[in-house]
């Protein structure tokens, strides 16, 4: 109820208690710099997207037959020439072997139901496979279903067709309804579909697409949303490392990986969408009381904290909060750094979605791991990407402090980091064939490096309107998040027909790092870090004064 009444109340928060500077919560949390904890809930808000856009590419292991996540591939049951050729760059390649080993022998094992998973144990005790069309609707019956490879395909990109606008309405909501109370709204939708896609999977596959849309709109609001707060709460100063907190999607990916993946091995995959959804709800509370859209209205900050921050945001971003007919829509539309940064964020957000969508496809299904070592290992770049992450925005911020070189020249040269070396890494993965270490190196630092994008993509459109970032921010998001919806088919023509073969997934790495690396060209020609005319907001006082 609290939270119901947080949102009628607007961005003053929660009447009474939470709201008053006097309360003993903010009391208590007068020696943390507001800012900071604002930052944490922000790095959460990305961390529960994530978690949100995660469920359906990890859970489409087990819940869908047509991948079944206890076989492993042939191409990686072979020793093949090339292999031990370059067994000799691998120092760990007698561990996987024996990891594969342990694979096939877990696989033969798998006629004892007494010492497979409770899954297999209940389709012996039914004397089915696969869960029957048209059966009554089970919480935790544990069978999946017999879908086609192009159903996989749509469901997992459904999130992109919902995400495509949702970011569109993610800048909006920001500014007319303030970065709070969107965040807080979607973010119910959110856990609520969630929690139910169990059910509305067993109605029709049909009705969880829908549902993996309605998500993917939800989850369009929050990084245009969070960018907005950005604005409103860096420091200049501390820019890089604020929108580092926009990394916290790569810690869901870590901590979702193997927590859904482990919950759906060893429990039901239903379990795998209901325990997130309810952990999202008790995240929900904590940002209803929390988090406000500026220093202005939050009830906990001190006057001192206040000061600074205004005082360093002086000149660049307007107190005024704009609104939609203030948006300079056709400077926007037709500014030369802003299209080439868009490009650029294309180009990032296609290496992301080719990760995320697929990656768990390859690891499971080309090199053959069981899902819960596919899901430890499918982290662990995320893992890098957010420490990498973290001291690329340490160094951006130090480098902007001491005016070391210009903003532009630290934005183009950071692309380097972020997408030319990821793209490389990326077409590396494909030739090293099941030494699933070796691979996981190449992906790791692929995604490590990529930590870069806090100072090249993700900060521009910061320098170009720190007034507009969050509209900007739902706009270049908008066009690159619809590599979502091509990359999901795409692995399923190129490779998942043909049961995930090397050489066709050695393709798909080409074609990640091609578009990566060229639309990171494009912005060394056509980027900028300086603010741009159509930053200023004309109030209208400032009508009046030009006319005087």
């Amino acid at each position: 109820m609290f939270i119901l009444k947080s949102i009628q109340d607007g961005t003053s928060g929660i009447t009474g208690y939470f709201s008053s500077p006097n309360s003993p919560i903010w009391a208590s949390l007068r020696w943390i710099p507001t800012r900071v904890l604002v930052c944490v809930m922000m790095f959460t808000a990305c961390w529960t997207n994530y978690m949100c856009r995660l469920q359906m590419p990890i859970l489409a292991v087990p819940m869908i037959k047509g991948m079944p996540a206890n076989t492993t591939a042939g191409v990686c049951q072979s020793e093949s020439r090339f292999r031990r050729a370059i067994a000799w760059l691998d120092p760990g390649a007698h561990l996987e072997d024996y990891i594969l080993s342990e694979r096939v022998a877990a696989a033969e094992e798998a006629v004892d139901p007494a010492t497979h998973n409770i899954r297999l144990r209940r389709q012996n005790a039914a004397g089915q496979d696969t869960r029957p069309s048209g059966g009554p609707i089970e919480l935790f019956n544990g069978l999946p279903f017999d879908w086609k490879p192009q159903i996989r395909g749509q469901l997992i990109a459904a999130y992109s067709y919902g995400n495509v606008p949702g970011n569109f309405l993610g800048g909006v909501m920001a500014v007319k309804w303030g970065p709070k109370k969107a965040i807080l709204w979607t973010s119910i939708i959110a856990a609520l579909t969630s929690l139910i896609s169990p059910i509305l999977a067993q109605c029709h596959w049909i009705a969880l697409l829908l549902s993996r849309i309605v998500i993917g709109v939800t989850g369009g609001v929050t990084f245009p949303a969070c960018h907005t707060l950005v604005a409103q709460w860096a420091p200049p100063d501390e820019k890089a490392r604020f929108v580092w907190t926009l990394l916290g999607g790569s810690f869901g990916t870590v901590f979702t990986y193997p927590m859904v993946a482990g919950i759906a091995q060893s429990m039901t995959w239903e379990s795998g969408w209901y325990i997130p959804s309810l952990l999202m709800f008790i995240w929900i509370c904590f940002w209803a009381v929390i988090t406000y859209d500026g220093p202005m209205e939050h009830p906990g900050i001190s006057d001192e904290e206040r000061e600074y921050i205004l005082a360093a945001q002086a000149g660049t971003v307007r107190r005024e909060k704009p609104s939609l007919k203030d948006m300079p829509i056709k400077e926007i539309l037709t500014s030369i750094p802003f299209i080439s940064l868009v490009f650029c964020h294309f180009g990032n957000m296609f290496l992301l979605f080719f990760y995320q969508n697929s990656m768990m496809l390859y690891l499971t299904n080309a090199l053959g791991f069981e899902l819960t070592k596919g899901g430890v290992a499918a982290s662990l770049p995320w893992a890098s990407r957010m420490f990498f992450g973290f001291f690329f925005s340490w160094a951006g911020d130090t480098i902007k402090r001491k005016e070391i070189v210009s903003i532009t020249v630290l934005r183009k040269g950071a692309t380097v980091f972020s997408h030319l070396l990821p793209g490389i890494f990326l077409i590396l993965v494909g030739y090293v064939g099941c030494r699933f270490i070796l691979a996981n190196l190449f992906l790791i630092l692929a995604l490590g490096f990529n930590g870069a994008a806090s100072i090249s993509n993700l900060s521009n459109n910061q320098d170009l309107s720190p007034n507009f970032a969050g509209f900007l921010y739902g706009m270049m998001n908008t066009i690159g998040s619809s590599s979502g919806m091509i990359i999901s088919p795409l692995v399923e023509e190129i490779a998942g027909k043909y049961g995930n073969p090397i050489d066709r997934w050695q393709t798909l790495f080409w074609i990640g790092s091609g578009v990566c690396i060229v639309c990171m060209i494009i912005f060394q020609f056509g980027g900028s870090g300086n603010i741009q005319s159509w930053n200023e907001i004309r109030t209208d006082q400032d009508v009046e004064a030009t006319r005087i």
